[in-house]
């Protein structure tokens, strides 16, 4: 795993999105909506993120025909991650506290 620097906002969405895997025991792809009720800020700021994701191999997204999001899962690479994240959410993150990751 390269040494990579992964912000706030990516950490949060790796996390949700490996509850959400464990939670639907990989059988169902997360929902792009779901995500960002979830989580907290606008839906831009998340957009842009899951870009980003998406570039460095992390989540892989499904658009539909006009190029908007609809679903993402974890690559396994993002897996790798989302594996070292496990148990190190911040205080005060409910959104993702809320969906099973603990301190």
């Amino acid at each position: 795993m390269a040494a990579r620097r992964l912000s706030r906002r990516h950490k949060q969405i790796l996390q949700w999105l490996a509850v959400d895997h464990q939670r639907t025991r990989g059988m169902i792809r997360s929902s792009h909506q779901d995500l960002v009720r979830a989580l907290p800020g606008d839906k831009g700021n998340i957009s842009h993120s899951l870009q980003t994701l998406e570039a460095r191999g992390l989540i892989a997204l499904s658009r539909s025909p006009g190029g908007k999001a609809e679903s993402l899962w974890l690559t396994p690479e993002g897996q790798k991650w989302a594996s070292h994240l496990a148990g190190s959410c911040d205080e005060g993150e409910n959104a993702v506290a809320a969906m099973g990751c603990n301190a």
